[in-house]
Order: C-alpha cells, then sequence, then structure tokens
C-alpha cells in the first residue's frame, strides 16, 4: 500500500474558480433523468388477447428506482451521477463474521466474510456492482501489554520497497498494511443491492511479509471502502465496518478514540486516497504501527501521523512522506492549524460512539504524543519481525540532575499522571498558553448596556459592564492588559467619514475612533452598581449622518485580561446586537445585519481573537474598522513591500481562508471554499448587502498615515460584490466577467452603495438560472453540500 497525499483535503492554493471547472466534469449538477424501459412487442393481424400482467413501475433513479448496472461505475454518464447522488452502505445492513470454507479438494481455512447492501440515497438498490470495486481491510486488537495501549495489527501486508532518489529514501523498503481487492470468485450478489464477498485471506496462515498469527478470541474487524472508477468517484460511499471475536461472545475490548464527526467539523468530509477512505475506523485498519513510508522513514500508524500533519507548520522537523511511486512529497510543515494544538479533546471526546475517547488522558506514549512532541522523540528499527519500530523519549527533568533522560515508549504515562511527577496530562496541555488564554477568556464577560446620545453634535456615553464568573469586576482598579471602547458609523456599513463635503475620514483610513480606556481611567464613571460609563470626548461629526449613507453608531468593547499572570481573551461586546441574552440597543441605530455564524468559525477556530487577542469573538466586532474604508495601503507589521489589499472583511477573510493575502501568507483550509455555509448564514452570500460601499484596495497619491491618509477621494476602490467575491474567484477570466456585468476594479472611490450597479443577481441571485449556492452546491464534493 503505497498512500495518498492529502494535500487535496489541506491545502486551498488552486483558485476557486479552476476548482469549479474540475468538479463541473465530475457532473454534480442538477436532478432529473430516467431508467429506460423496453418497447412492447406488436402483435399479429389476429384479434387482442386478453391483457397480459402488469409489470413493475419504471421508476427514475433520481425519484428512488434501482440502478440497473453500476460495474465500476466508469460507464456512468453525468446524468446518471447526477440522478444517484450519492451511493450509502447502511451500517444496519453491514455484516461480518469468519466462518469455515472448504475448497473442491477439501481443504478448509478460516476466511472472512461480509455482506453488505448498497443504495443511492434516494433509496433505489444498485445492481452490478463490480467486485473489482471493493476494498476489504481486516485486523485484530493486540491487547495492552507492557505499559503500551492496544493496538491494531492488519492481517494483509505488504512489502513497500522506496522509490525516491533524490533525496535517496530512507530506507529500503518497509511493512505497509493494505486491502483485499474483491475478486469474482469470492463475489456473490443476492438481489435487491445486497452482496456478499467470502475473502480470499486464510487468517490461520499469515506469513508474509510478516507473521501475524490468528487470534480468535481476540477483537477483529473488518470495514470496507467502494472504489469507483472515472468520475464516479464522487459516489464513493462512507466505510462502514464491524468489530467482532470470531469465536463467539461479545466484543469487550475496543479501541475507538477518535469519532468521525469531530473531523467533519472542519474536514466536512474525508476523501483520501482517491475518495474512497472517509471514515476514521477503516482508516486505522491500515494506518497502525506496522506502516511506515519507505522514502521518509516516517510512520503512518494514525494517530502519529495525525498530530505530525495537524502540528503543521510548527513542527520541526515538518512531517514529510511519500506516496504512490511518484517524487510528490506532502510536507506537513505547510499546513496551519486554526486554533492552538493542546485542545486535544477538539478530536478525542468520551461518548458512546467513542468509548476511548479520553484515553488520551491517562495513556501518555512516545509512539502517539511524539507526532507532536517530537523534540526529543528517539527511534531504531523497523524490526523485521513486526515491521514496527522501537520509540523512545528524552527530554530533562528539573527536578533531576541536568542530565537528559530517555524512557522507552510505554514508561510515559507513569509519570504522566494525576499526582505523578510529570502531572496529569490534561493538566500539562492547560498550561499552554495559547490555550490557557481561550479557557480564562471563557471565565469573563463583556457587556455594553447602553449607548446615549448618538447624534451628530453629541458626545456618545456608553455604560458597560464586566464581569468574572458571573461577578461584577472593580474596573477602576484594572491597571494591566487591554481596554478599549471603539466607535463607528454608520451601522448600515461602517466608513467614518467626518465630513463628506471636505472629503475626510475621521481617522487616518477610515479606521474607528479608539479610547484607551485604562489610559483613561480618571474619565471612566463607577456608577456604583457594577456599571461603568464612559463618553466620548469628541462629539460626531456631520458625516455621522448622510442621505446615502445613513445614520447609526456602533460601539465595541475589547481587550484582554491578565488572569493568574496569563492572558486571558473574553469575547467582545458591541451594540447594537440583538442576539439572544446580550441585547443592547443605540437610538437610532439598525444593527448590521448578521451574515457570518460565530459558531460555524468557531468549529475550526475554537476562538476567533485578532491583534494578540484583544478583539475576540464574533467575527461583528471586526467590522467596525475593517470596513470599505480600509485597505490597500499597509505593509505587513509596519514595512516591507507586500500590502494587504481590500481589508474590509469579507474580501479580506475569503482572501485570507484561500491563501491570497501575501502577508498573512499561505493558509491551509481543510475543506471546500466553495461551501459558503461553512461560514455564512444562509442565504447570505449571493451579493454584497444592499447597503454595501465600493471597498478601497488602493490609497491612491495619499500616505498610509499622517494628515494626507484622511481623505477618501482619492482612493481607488472595487464595488463591493465582484470585491468581495474576488477573494476566491482570482482567475483574470472571473475578473473580466464580473466586470462585464457591472463589478468594478481599481476605479475611484465614490461614497454610494455599489451592489445595485451590479448584474450579479441577475443570474446569480437565489433561484436564479446560476443561483450562487446551486452552482457551488453543484460543484462540490459529495458530501459537502449544504441544501
Amino acid at each position: 500500500m503505497k498512500f495518498g497525499t492529502v494535500r487535496g483535503i489541506t491545502r486551498s492554493r488552486v483558485p476557486l474558480i479552476a476548482m469549479l471547472a474540475l468538479a463541473a466534469t465530475i457532473g454534480l449538477a442538477g436532478c432529473g433523468g430516467s431508467v429506460s424501459k423496453d418497447s412492447p412487442g406488436s402483435g399479429g393481424s389476429g384479434g387482442n388477447g386478453p391483457p397480459g400482467p402488469v409489470g413493475p413501475p419504471d421508476v427514475p433513479i433520481a425519484q428512488g428506482g434501482d440502478v440497473r448496472n453500476m460495474g465500476t461505475g466508469s460507464g456512468l454518464t453525468a446524468q446518471e451521477i447526477t440522478d444517484i447522488g450519492a451511493l450509502i452502505v447502511p451500517e444496519a445492513t453491514f455484516s461480518a463474521a469468519v466462518a469455515t470454507f472448504c475448497s473442491a479438494g477439501g481443504a478448509c481455512a478460516t476466511k472472512p466474510v461480509v455482506e453488505f447492501t448498497v443504495k443511492t440515497d434516494k433509496g433505489g438498490a444498485v445492481l452490478g456492482l463490480a467486485p473489482g470495486t471493493l476494498r476489504l481491510g481486516v485486523a485484530k486488537l493486540v491487547p495492552p501489554v507492557g505499559g503500551f495501549t492496544s493496538r491494531w495489527q492488519s492481517y494483509i501486508n505488504r512489502t513497500q520497497n522506496g522509490t525516491i532518489t533524490s533525496p535517496p529514501a530512507a530506507l529500503p523498503s518497509a511493512v505497509q498494511a493494505n486491502a483485499e481487492t474483491g475478486a469474482a470468485a469470492g463475489w456473490t450478489e443476492l438481489g435487491a443491492g445486497r452482496y456478499r464477498y467470502v475473502s480470499s485471506l486464510d487468517l490461520t496462515a499469515v506469513t508474509s511479509p510478516i507473521v501475524v498469527t490468528y487470534e480468535p478470541t481476540l477483537t477483529h474487524r473488518v470495514s470496507i471502502a467502494l472504489n469507483l472508477l472515472g468520475s464516479a468517484v464522487a459516489l464513493d460511499p462512507d466505510n462502514p465496518f464491524r468489530d467482532f471475536v470470531p469465536s463467539g461472545g461479545p466484543v469487550t475490548t475496543e479501541r475507538l478514540i477518535a469519532a468521525t464527526k469531530n473531523c467533519a467539523a472542519c474536514h466536512v468530509r474525508f476523501a483520501e486516497h482517491g475518495g474512497s477512505r472517509r471514515d476514521v475506523e477503516y482508516c486505522v485498519v491500515c494506518h497502525n504501527p506496522a506502516t511506515i513510508d519507505p522514502d521518509s522513514g516516517e510512520s503512518v500508524e494514525l494517530s502519529y501521523m495525525a498530530h505530525s500533519i495537524h502540528l503543521g507548520e510548527h513542527r520541526s522537523p515538518p512531517y514529510i512522506v511519500y506516496g504512490f511511486n511518484i517524487n510528490d512529497p506532502l510536507n506537513a510543515g505547510d499546513i496551519t492549524y486554526p486554533q492552538p494544538i493542546t485542545f486535544c479533546e477538539k478530536c478525542h471526546q468520551l461518548s458512546a460512539a467513542t468509548p476511548q475517547g479520553d484515553d488520551w488522558q491517562t495513556n501518555a506514549g512516545a509512539a502517539a504524543c511524539g507526532g507532536c512532541h517530537i523534540a526529543g522523540l528517539g527511534k531504531t528499527g523497523p524490526s523485521a519481525t513486526t515491521g514496527m519500530y522501537t520509540y523512545t523519549f528524552t527530554h530533562p527533568v528539573g527536578s533531576l540532575p541536568p542530565d537528559f533522560l530517555t524512557f522507552n515508549d510505554g514508561e510515559c504515562k507513569g509519570c504522566h499522571k494525576a499526582g505523578g511527577p510529570g502531572g496529569d496530562i490534561l493538566e500539562v496541555h492547560a498550561q499552554d498558553p495559547a490555550r490557557k488564554a481561550i479557557v480564562n477568556g471563557k471565565r469573563f464577560t463583556y457587556r455594553i448596556l447602553g449607548v446615549q446620545n448618538a447624534a451628530v453634535g453629541q458626545a456618545p456615553n456608553v455604560t458597560f459592564q464586566i464581569l468574572q464568573d458571573g461577578v461584577p469586576v472593580d474596573v477602576k482598579a484594572i491597571t494591566t492588559g487591554r481596554l478599549r471602547l471603539d466607535f463607528g458609523w454608520t451601522t448600515q456599513d461602517i466608513h467614518n467619514i467626518a465630513d463628506i463635503a471636505g472629503n475626510a475620514y475621521q481617522v487616518d483610513r477610515g479606521q474607528a475612533i479608539v479610547v484607551d480606556l485604562i489610559a483613561n481611567m480618571a474619565s471612566v464613571v463607577d456608577n456604583g452598581n457594577g456599571t461603568y460609563s464612559y463618553t466620548l470626548t469628541q462629539p460626531l461629526p456631520s458625516g455621522f449622518s448622510d442621505p446615502v449613507l445613513g445614520t447609526g453608531l456602533m460601539v465595541v468593547l475589547e481587550g484582554r485580561r491578565v488572569f493568574d499572570g496569563s492572558d486571558a481573551y473574553p469575547d467582545s461586546a458591541y451594540c447594537p446586537d440583538t442576539r439572544p441574552g446580550t441585547s443592547c440597543a443605540i437610538a437610532g441605530s439598525t444593527p448590521r445585519p448578521q451574515i457570518v455564524e460565530p459558531a460555524k468559525c468557531n468549529a475550526c477556530h475554537e476562538q476567533v481573537s485578532a491583534h494578540g487577542g484583544s478583539r475576540a469573538g464574533d467575527p461583528m466586532i471586526c467590522t467596525i474598522c475593517h470596513g470599505p474604508s480600509l485597505g490597500g495601503t499597509f505593509p505587513a507589521n509596519g514595512g516591507g513591500t507586500e500590502t494587504f489589499g481590500p481589508l474590509a472583511l469579507g474580501a479580506f477573510l475569503h482572501g485570507v481562508h484561500s491563501g491570497n493575502v501575501a502577508p498573512v501568507g499561505d493558509v491551509t483550509y481543510p475543506h471546500s471554499l466553495a461551501r459558503c455555509e461553512s461560514c455564512h448564514v444562509a442565504g447570505s452570500f449571493n451579493e454584497a448587502r444592499p447597503s454595501a460601499l465600493p471597498m478601497t484596495m488602493d490609497a491612491g497619491t495619499t500616505l498610509a498615515t499622517g494628515p494626507a491618509a484622511i481623505a477618501w477621494q482619492d482612493d481607488l476602490a472595487n464595488s463591493a460584490t465582484a470585491g468581495t467575491c474576488q477573494g476566491c474567484h482570482r482567475a483574470p477570466a472571473a475578473q473580466t466577467h464580473m466586470a462585464s456585468q457591472g463589478g468594478s476594479f481599481g476605479v475611484p472611490k465614490t461614497l454610494v452603495p455599489s451592489s445595485s450597479a451590479e448584474g450579479c443577481t441577475f443570474c446569480h441571485g437565489p433561484g436564479r438560472t446560476f443561483d450562487t449556492k446551486v452552482e457551488h452546491c453543484n460543484n462540490l464534493p459529495l458530501g459537502q453540500c449544504v441544501q
């Protein structure tokens, strides 16, 4: 088994327009189609005979009819693939057993047998499936021994030679687990979409390339994948598995560590090795400790591999593996992970589906934990007998002499346990500053209780409160961390124009007015009831209210706290805010529509935070600065030649997630950029909001800072819809198309909402011919569509 690269899942550097074009060739579009029906024969010249029997109704595939001759899938038309929609192997119909079968010569062998049903997602039976589409994995669960946890050992293995020459392969060869490809000799179609397969594998006679002893009293696992060909690969179903004890009786020993649904929080759906490997419990049958990549010399045991990949750019040396006999490595050093790696429970959670989901807290080991804790990890081997490495871990112990101490794998949990000298694993991970800042931040609640005097010529007064563990904080006593109030207008699209006639921003590049409350604590009023007030020292200017730009104030309370000697990142508060439990109103200020759901962001990020954790929580807070006035002039880290381009939030975040903001660098997005509802509120992405203003992408002839930067008239801007979509759709052809329909790029800035001048919704609006949601959905990998 040479394993394939996961680059297609973890990288998002391919322009979305190219991905859509590629996906279109798979044919995932539309609905409809039918199954052909034979024409009746014609009678002779005699009289009419009695009516014949009524035949079965000819139900189209798209309406739940059967697929008559699936084969390998390579002969399906694009319409048939669309009509099928998805293939399903219901776990309820998947059975596994080990029975005794005898050949014609009378010799008997113990062989795995699987039975399964294949249906379309509309309920139709899949008939005529080719045996060669089946991939069968078979493994036993080796019990814990000598301090080691249990591990899977595949019965199906092969020797893989090293293939690369520059650099040379790390090993001449290595053992790798494999899967059995279905063969006609063991294949029986039982009807109604049900199949039986008798493996050619004799479990009692596995001697090459390593000996695997058959132990029928241990837990065994069989799991299958269906590997279709051609465009039908998009139909590959999820992988059912069954754990059982061949000698009979219940399964009493399990190893269910990480649920696939936990991975789906970021990845949505796996599609490894061409698309057919979709479930963690199938992956572990091959990705076990006796599977090594000879080219890199790295183990691809699932826990070690997954930890190494997710540590990504922070792992030194980077994790590199090769695939399918080509000199095309997966270099996980390119991978960015969007939250602290120490949140192990992101993937590992105790549940009915994963009863060993919390084993990581009590079963530390060099092999599994070494994927992240690579510094100090040592290994010897691989063993010619087992195909496995033997690991050690070396690290200094501060309470002992200052020499480096080396421990064997299996000894780690002797120290790393509750009350042990190495400390409880969860407690140790909890000391990671990045994790601690998020956890500590949840102890604080920021609240804006009301805002008065939000009108031209008046100075807004803000009443606010900070709670720690539900108890009001003495704000006047805060001297560390950061605490600020931000003011911006208008709520329909924050531009911070001070004087429309004078072409002036209120602050450089249209940023919000920011008040450092710690530096101005003397002006903070203690209201005597656990709440505090602050009055802005300057009145709102004439640009606050305009017939075109509207009227409305937005206020944000933000800033990091210091708790227990460490940073804490509380979620920021904003007003106006209509969310349940956080209601805050400002007279004359209509809340900006919510187009991004924070919970969706947190599925990958755990907590969205920026600027050193000072701005955290709902991305709505970011709009107070990341509006249409900001952008085009700020170089990375205050210097250099690379600039951020448009910093209006929609365009900026699209650009970041697609890796198209140069100062931010490459970002590896874990699934398709076309799945807009991974972030967006349903129905919020066909076009920019009607009130959206053109977004600055270049400062024209003015400076980045100083008096000249408060002039907006010579800024160059992109129209709101085209400028936002450009964050992903970077191809020149896409931009030419957008421009031909009224979109604009790099034209003199105006202060008039631009989306109404763009013709995007004529074709891409809800229910239109090329509805954005439908088009993206039709071109998504199977299982990622949100209807």
